[in-house]
Formats: C-alpha cells, sequence, structure tokens
C-alpha cells in the first residue's frame, strides 16, 4: 500500500506541471509502403505504392512511380495492373470477371527500381448478413435516438478474421473508434467465441461515431431515411494484426500513461532483393453485404 501511496502522490504532484518537451527524431532511410487491399468485387482494384516520411511529415507521402505490379492465383491467371502516374496501380475486370474465389491463394509481385517485393494472400470465407435491426433508444449512454446492430454468424472453426465495414448513405465510416474487427465471433483469439453469432458490442460497433464538447467521440444515432451498409470483409490474420495495430496507435493519445510506444505496424510484404523492411498489407478479400433505409 505504500508503494502505490508514494506513486499516487508523485502524479499528484506532478500533474499540475505542463512542459513543453521538443524531441528530434532521426530520420530512417524511405521504405516502400504498399497498400494492396484487393477484394472479389467485379470493380476496379487498385494497389497503391508510395514511399514512407519522417514521423512529423505532414505533406502527402511520395508515390513510387515506374513499377510493375502483377497478381497471379493459384490456377495460373496473371492480372497486371497499370501504373496510373500517382503511385495507384490499377487492374479493371472485364464483364463478369474477377479476381477469383473463395479459397483461392494469390501471389503478389512488385518490380520497383531494381528491386523485388512479392507477397501472399488467401480469399478466406467469409459469413453472411442475416438481418440489419434498429431501435429506439431513450435516457441511455449517449443521446437518444435510432441505435442499429446487425446479425451474422461466424463459421466453426477457429481463426477466421474480418474486417465490418459501414457506410452510412453512402459514405465510409472510418474514424478510428469506427474501425471494426472480429476475430471468429469475437475481439482476439484468446476469447474462443467460435461459430457463434457475433457479439454484442461487435454488432453495436456499426453506429457512427461523433466528437463531442470534452473532446470524446461516442457513438450517434441514426435518422429516419438514412441509407446504412453493412460489408464484411475476410481478411488474413497478418491483415487482422496489422489493422489493429494501426487503430490502437491512432488511439493512443487516449490511453494516456498506458499508450504505447510508437512503431511501425508490420506487415506480409517480402523484399526479395535485400532485407530492408517493406511496410504494408496484402490481403484479397471476399465480402458479404446488406443495406438498409432506416425508418
Amino acid at each position: 500500500m505504500r508503494t502505490l501511496f508514494i506513486i499516487f502522490a508523485g502524479l499528484i504532484t506532478f500533474s499540475g506541471c505542463e512542459d513543453v518537451i521538443e524531441i528530434k527524431l532521426d530520420d530512417g532511410p524511405a521504405r516502400l509502403v504498399v497498400d494492396a487491399w484487393l477484394n472479389n468485387q467485379e470493380v476496379i482494384q487498385t494497389i497503391r505504392l508510395t514511399y514512407s516520411q519522417p514521423y512529423f511529415e505532414s505533406n502527402p507521402a511520395i508515390p513510387a512511380l515506374g513499377g510493375v505490379v502483377k497478381v497471379e492465383n493459384g490456377n495460373g491467371e496473371i492480372f497486371e495492373f497499370s501504373d496510373q502516374g500517382n503511385g495507384d496501380y490499377n487492374w479493371e475486370p472485364s464483364a463478369g470477371q474477377s479476381l477469383g474465389s473463395v479459397n483461392d491463394e494469390f501471389v503478389l509481385s512488385i518490380d520497383l527500381e531494381g528491386k523485388s517485393y512479392s507477397a501472399f494472400s488467401k480469399m478466406n470465407r467469409v459469413p453472411i448478413i442475416d438481418e440489419i435491426t434498429q431501435e429506439l433508444r431513450e435516457d441511455e449512454l449517449g443521446p437518444d435516438g435510432i441505435y442499429a446492430q446487425f446479425f451474422a454468424r461466424d463459421f466453426p472453426g477457429l481463426g477466421d478474421t474480418y474486417w465490418i465495414k459501414t457506410y452510412k448513405n453512402g459514405k465510409f465510416l472510418n474514424k478510428p473508434n469506427e474501425i471494426n474487427l472480429a476475430y471468429d465471433a469475437g475481439f482476439d483469439a484468446g476469447a474462443e467465441v467460435d461459430g457463434i453469432i457475433f457479439i454484442t458490442p461487435i454488432r453495436e460497433f456499426i453506429n457512427p461515431f461523433e466528437e463531442v464538447e470534452s473532446g470524446e467521440t461516442q457513438p450517434s444515432p441514426w435518422a429516419a431515411g438514412d441509407q446504412i451498409r453493412i460489408e464484411i470483409h475476410s481478411i488474413n490474420l497478418e491483415a487482422f494484426l496489422f489493422i489493429e495495430l494501426a487503430r490502437d496507435q491512432i488511439l493512443n493519445g487516449d490511453n494516456t500513461i498506458f499508450a504505447s510506444p510508437i512503431a511501425n505496424t508490420s506487415g506480409n510484404i517480402v523484399n526479395q532483393s535485400a532485407d530492408n523492411e517493406v511496410l504494408g498489407i496484402f490481403n484479397v478479400a471476399a465480402i458479404s453485404k446488406l443495406e438498409k433505409t432506416i425508418e
């Protein structure tokens, strides 16, 4: 108890002191950053290549131009992604064409400035969304109004990972608090909630978040006439861990003394030409979706 008291007293003593500390960070070498989030939809698929920049740099990332980018599936089909001149490399499917189907395996290859990079991803299974429900809530935490949740059942068998995305009137809800991940039907592997309906917090993380006067964020209600679209994206484990760590680091400021040290998030891109680290993720998702108009 004496030790705890001393720590607590020390925190009180120093809590009122606010000194500005300027930290000089050495600039490391620029790394290739690969954003290769592909899916099985019949739409233009984009892989974005940029270079990393110093932590406090606020300018747009420098695009990596002149690369040769290809994706090959397990059937030997090769999809060539054309350089758009801004860091984006696109592949446009023909009518009725997509990258592949569930359980297909894919290899990404990038040749850029004399170096070769590669990554592997499997298109994992994705559960269907059975229903989106709405409920009028009053005198509860958060503003009164209409709140929604979705219902879907995880597959039997441990190890499925998902990214649940919500769109409000066609706009993707992408605030850090709105990043909704699931490992099987729960939050992480240790929960071992397998083969059941997604747990309540995951079902309800589809509601928008808004900032209040205190600077904190809280769930926000929907309005009658709003269009809600829910998508479940199957993702590989590396992608799950990548997004989870990126989200937690973005929200680090809310963790006060329990914040984690800032670090690059590990991905699954391999530099075949050298030992230099490459940043980013390659994932090919299967997607299930459902829409509803709020009444």
